[in-house]
């Protein structure tokens, strides 16, 4: 698909729409801006529960290699794949563990079980390229969890916090800046006028919710394409997408081979 639109000229973009919450895109601004300084960690977990026993869940399409691919890997982890990329760069090296905790279960149609072949949860550790280390882990087997997509990124001025459950809002500890005694981190709540994408939408403190990323990323896929724009760094394109199921495929390689993988795009 990338070579193709390469060939034809096309612009294109891969749907990762959390580059379009408000509040990650200020985070990639402070980052830009080097508010963080040079950053040291990237840490995330994008965590579900609707597979758990209780639930009954047949074997659908989402628990079938030949049709979905992966499991959490390629459900939750490409998202959060995506967010190291698009936050920290591109990864160095990789270690990954994947686990099927069922392993069995009803068909939908009730003609007996089928078997379940793919990862219910997996966990990473790696390296980027600029020094950074960071973790990543996913599961759909998290008792509680609806939709907790959190990740924590430390840097040598700061650190922020950001958890797609409250997506409006920003944890944020800035470094030597407060008085000892009031030291600590403090909440943002990212619906000001000049906060990205804010000039459209409501009064400040009138948050705005999952739907609306996805108006901004039509908008902006729209936007590059009438007015001849790049759809990059901001938007993931077709080349992020194959970036991320490199990265996928040396999780999958290193639990399958129990070593570290480097990461070749």
């Amino acid at each position: 698909m990338l070579e193709a639109v390469q060939k034809a000229g096309a612009k294109h973009m891969v749907g990762f729409n959390y580059r379009f919450v408000p509040a990650i895109r200020l985070i990639r601004n402070l980052i830009d801006e080097g508010r963080l300084g040079r950053i040291y960690h990237f840490r995330a977990m994008y965590l579900q529960e609707w597979i758990l026993p209780h639930y009954g869940t047949p074997k659908i399409w989402r628990l079938s290699k030949d049709v979905a691919g992966s499991g959490a890997l390629g459900d939750l982890g490409a998202h959060i794949i995506d967010l190291a990329h698009y936050l920290v760069g591109d990864f160095k090296s990789i270690s990954g563990l994947t686990k099927t905790f069922i392993q069995e279960r009803d068909k939908e149609d009730g003609s007996g079980t089928g078997i379940v072949d793919v990862d219910d949860t997996f966990a990473a550790a790696m390296e980027f390229e600029n020094g950074a280390t960071g973790t990543l882990e996913c599961s759909r087997f998290a008792a509680g969890r609806k939709n907790a997509n959190n990740f924590e990124i430390n840097g040598e001025k700061g650190s922020i916090r950001f958890n797609l459950e409250r997506m409006n809002e920003l944890e944020v500890f800035w470094v030597g800046e407060d008085p000892k005694e009031t030291e600590g981190w403090h909440q943002v709540l990212v619906t000001e006028g000049y906060h990205p994408w804010w000039e459209n939408w409501w009064p400040h403190g009138h948050i705005i919710g999952w739907e609306h990323t996805f108006v901004h990323e039509i908008t902006h896929l729209l936007d590059a394409i009438v007015n001849d724009k790049p759809v990059g760094p901001h938007g993931a394109t077709f080349e992020d997408g194959y970036r991320c199921n490199v990265v996928m495929d040396a999780i999958a390689e290193s639990s399958a081979s129990g070593r570290r993988v480097d990461v070749q795009y």
